[in-house]
């Protein structure tokens, strides 16, 4: 097994500095800023984080961004970046807005990664859209809330269903606002993909501001996933992680730590992302450990093991009572599919051990209201292949700019 090469002791540094856990494990709070804060948690909170990390890629790669402030129905502080090459960024282009969001624990940063002419935001600049960059709450690009301390345990009580239900309608709001559209294009990774159901399964709405979604290798049914092995624990005793709530985005010591054993950051990071494949290329770790993980909550991951075991695509499950008072009934229904009525292209990979072919075969058959679901597979892609991989540019790029150009 992999990690039975590497020395556990040289990986604590950057382990421990990404992981938080809550008051029951770590004993009395602590205040801080008018905000109870947990010891651990507090010390994590005031390391510099490298919060720009995005603007950093786009003035090394020769490009331009402006970040505009989105707040949400809840409080969290969200920054959107709009991106383009010239001296002025595109203006009621005739191409149209394209919106991308990104993965769990990724950020807007993923998307610059494989650099001019080959990322996917870059070549739709290239090619004259307005192209606008998502970052959902706590990542390293939206550490901020109206109310809640970044160090307090409410800052983090959240999953994926608030980057659908709030974060992503703000957004595309915003980027609809800024941009005087009515509809714009919603291109999505990943978590992204579950996020884009949620939204448009639970408001609805929001089906009438796209003009199409395109889906990269879509996190909505995954319960044939490789992570149900991981996820045993966390479904076997959960009353061991109820209490550990923030997954800590990558900070300059974290970095630092990195630079000194770059072979064994590699071989994390590689590991973590599903293994290499033939699309991977160690080439661009260096501008993925700077960035990855961009933070998350607990909640985050364990409402993915829930969607594990239970095989369903549902809201988080907070116990019988909870559900009663939230869903009228004592366990959490299915997202209604059936309400997604924007055209759907699907692409994903055959050897996608994270989210398998069969988990997105399931989501397409579930899109019976969206006048058009194309599905288009790739033999040799794995999950992190869409974002990280040379096949990316080479393969599946190409089909999602025929797809969106046509």
């Amino acid at each position: 097994m992999f990690f039975l090469m590497i020395d556990p002791a040289k990986l604590a540094l950057p382990l421990l500095l990404t992981l938080s856990y809550g008051s029951s494990v770590l004993g009395n709070g602590l205040i801080r800023n008018d905000c109870v804060c947990d010891p651990l948690n507090a010390v994590l909170d005031s390391l510099p984080l490298n919060r720009e990390r995005t603007d950093q890629l786009l003035e090394m790669d020769g490009y331009q961004g402006r970040a505009h402030r989105v707040v949400t129905q809840d409080g969290y502080v969200l920054k959107v970046y709009q991106i383009w090459r010239d001296q002025q960024p595109a203006v009621n282009s005739t191409r149209g807005v394209i919106f991308l969001q990104h993965g769990i624990m990724h950020s807007s940063a993923d998307w610059l990664v494989l650099g001019p002419g080959r990322s996917l935001a870059y070549q739709l600049v290239d090619l004259g859209y307005d192209v606008w960059l998502g970052n959902s709450r706590s990542t390293m690009n939206s550490h901020q809330h109206e109310k809640f301390c970044t160090c307090s345990k409410e800052f983090w009580d959240y999953s994926w269903h608030e980057f659908g239900f709030y974060d992503l309608p703000a957004m595309i709001d915003t980027v609809l606002n800024e941009t005087q559209q009515a509809r714009l294009r919603l291109v999505v990774y990943s978590e992204g993909g579950a996020v884009a159901m949620v939204m448009l399964s639970t408001r609805p709405e929001y089906n009438d501001k796209l003009v199409a979604l395109d889906a990269m290798a879509p996190a909505a049914f995954v319960s044939n996933t490789w992570y149900r092995y991981l996820a045993l624990p966390f479904a076997k005793i959960p009353k061991v992680f109820r209490s550990a709530y923030a997954i800590y985005s990558t900070n300059e010591v974290t970095v630092e730590a990195c630079q000194k054993e770059y072979r064994i950051c590699s071989d994390l990071y590689f590991q973590f992302l599903n293994g290499e494949s033939v699309g991977m290329n160690r080439s661009w770790v260096d501008r993925i450990y700077q960035a990855m993980p961009a933070g998350g909550s607990v909640k985050e991951v364990l409402h993915y093991v829930q969607l594990i075991w239970t095989r369903k695509f549902a809201p988080f499950d907070h116990g019988p009572s909870k559900n009663l008072r939230l869903y009228g009934q004592r366990t959490p229904p299915e997202y209604a599919l059936d309400r997604v009525s924007v055209p759907v292209n699907i692409h994903y990979g055959l050897r996608d051990k994270i989210v398998d072919p069969v988990g997105v075969m399931r989501l397409g058959s579930r899109l019976i209201n969206s006048p058009r679901v194309r599905m288009r597979p790739y033999d040799e892609l794995q999950h992190s292949d869409f974002i990280y991989g040379d096949a990316a540019y080479e393969m599946v790029y190409k089909d999602v700019l025929m797809w969106i150009t046509e």
